[in-house]
């Protein structure tokens, strides 16, 4: 079942609950078991749609398009489908039962329905379908009720009226108010000429003589010879009235040896005043409680999620074509990755939908910001490390210069093994960097703070060092230590000083303790 078109559907229902005139669009959905029970889909575009085994009990269905839909096991008990369009549709063990389908378009394979008692059919629906005598007939021995027989040709109204195609609920003792027959069934108002066949009666009474028709008696006897109370108990239930006289008794007699006529009048008055049967259990059940419409539609929920996700490739994008992203993009990155990772996150599916539209839409936004809150924990701008490495292995002296501050201010400062050659690092924060094996020759690394350093097996031979502060480093076992440049203002490690420029060591003693003090004991040269 298509989660997005119910829905679609529930809302514009609940739209017209409200008195708003809301067209239903949903052609080619996927409805499959939907309850909608006295649901009012009137004119409904349900074009292709699949509704097999889908609950349309009671249902407005006047002027919907189903065309080619499929209804297999769908229950259409009591629906109204007054001038829809079935054509095509799949109606394979379907229940119509009490089913109106006046003027409607059905389809060829109208007969596989599961169960056609009661239905109403009428001769514009044939005639718009196509159907031929033979599946007219299939539609009446199938339980299917015409209400205007008379209008069909002379043959297959007679082959309608041998079927006794009568509506369902025609019953025989129901009496019929003065009048209230249908057009098609007050003969009697109009001359014989104008009655539709303008069949003479013998005809019209099937085609048996006067004597048989009547009770094999003479006119006289007929028209008056026997008492009114006889006549009125002779005649048929649903025409025992007041005794009319012998005029009208005459088409009272006629009209009863018409099939259906009276009792056809009978049911259509009373189904006027109250609705069917089935139709009004479905009521008073009322249908199913449905989920609220969801405040942000379905297609708007899917365009946040693409725009998160576009941003977060742009970003990406951006971080690895700059070869020093600037600050400015890596405070982007670290903002738009948190927001990216929040509007993903409308991607999936919706859920706690019974408790609610407003509830669903608040726990959709507390997922957002937990995942904004766990992006901007893991600091997506540190991927710019890929990058800034990259870019330290090769290419000119400045971007691989400022690559190094970079790494070194987000924390990033092992630079072991790299090619440091040349590069100006003047004033570079570069405290506890990691050196070992690194080449600093002729690195710039004036007024650079280098506290606590690691300079083992680096060369730092021409590097400049004026100013910079190398205590707690151990530089002395760097290669080219003595090539190095420095200054009064440099901060060299241990008791080292800086001559004539270069670092070097601590002076070391030319003898140790124990041979000065035995030099000093000995007797001076040439002594006796």
């Amino acid at each position: 079942m298509d989660t997005a078109a119910l829905h679609r559907l529930f809302g514009a229902l609940s739209a017209r609950r409200g008195g708003e005139g809301t067209a239903i669009e949903l052609p080619g959905a996927d409805l499959a078991a939907a309850h909608l029970l006295c649901a009012d889909l009137q004119g409904a575009n349900l074009a292709g749609s699949r509704l097999d085994g889908a609950k349309l009990a009671g249902a407005n269905l006047a002027g919907a398009r189903l065309d080619a839909a499929s209804l297999v096991n769908a229950d259409l008990t009591g629906a109204d489908l007054r001038w829809a369009d079935l054509s095509g549709a799949l109606l394979g063990g379907a229940l119509l039962t009490a089913a109106d389908l006046r003027g409607a378009k059905l389809p060829r394979s109208f007969s596989s329905a599961s169960s056609l008692a009661g239905a109403r059919v009428d001769s514009a629906a044939c005639a718009r379908s196509g159907l031929d005598e033979e599946a007219v007939l299939a539609l009446a021995s199938a339980g299917a009720s015409f209400d205007d027989i008379a209008s069909f040709a002379s043959p297959l109204r007679e082959a309608l009226a041998s079927a006794d195609a009568r509506p369902a609920s025609a019953e025989p003792g129901r009496s019929t108010a003065p009048g209230k027959a249908p057009d098609s069934q007050r003969l009697e108002a109009t001359p014989d000429s104008q009655r539709p066949g303008a069949a003479p009666d013998s005809q019209r009474l099937g085609a048996a003589p006067d004597s048989q028709r009547l009770g094999a008696t003479p006119d006289s006897q007929r028209l008056g010879a026997t008492p009114d109370s006889r006549r009125m108990s002779a005649a048929p239930s649903s025409q025992r009235m007041s005794a009319p006289p012998d005029s009208q008794r005459l088409a009272a007699a006629t009209d009863a040896a018409r099939p259906g006529a009276a009792a056809g009048a009978s049911r259509r008055a009373g189904e006027t005043a109250k609705p069917p049967p089935v139709r009004r259990a479905a009521v008073a059940a009322g249908p199913r409680p449905t989920p609220d419409a969801p405040l942000l539609a379905r297609s708007l929920e899917l365009r946040l999620a693409l725009a998160g996700g576009a941003l977060l490739l742009v970003l990406a994008a951006a971080v690895a074509l700059a070869k020093v992203p600037p600050p400015g993009l890596l405070w982007a990155v670290h903002a738009g990755g948190a927001l990216g990772a929040a509007l993903l996150t409308f991607a999936l599916p919706p859920f706690g939908t019974e408790r609610g539209a407003a509830r669903s839409l608040g726990a959709r936004l507390v997922l957002a910001a937990l995942a904004a809150t766990l992006v901007h924990g893991l600091d997506p701008s540190r991927l710019a490390v890929f990058r800034l490495r990259a870019t330290l292995s090769s290419g000119d002296a400045a971007p691989r210069s400022a690559a190094v501050r970079l790494l070194a201010r987000s924390g990033h400062r092992s630079f072991d093994g790299r090619d440091l050659s040349g590069l100006d690092l003047s004033r570079a924060d570069l405290t506890q960097a990691s050196f070992r094996n690194a080449r600093l020759v002729g690195a710039d690394l004036s007024g650079a703070a280098l506290m606590e350093s690691t300079f083992e097996g680096a060369d730092l031979s021409a590097a400049n060092l004026r100013g910079a502060d190398l205590s707690g480093s151990d530089a002395e076992q760097a290669r080219g230590w003595e090539l190095a440049e420095c200054d009064p203002a440099t901060e060299l490690p241990g008791e080292g000083t800086c001559l004539l420029g270069h670092p070097v060591g601590a002076p070391q003693p030319a003898e140790d303790a124990t041979a000065r003090s035995t030099h000093e004991g000995a007797p001076p040269a040439g002594a006796l």
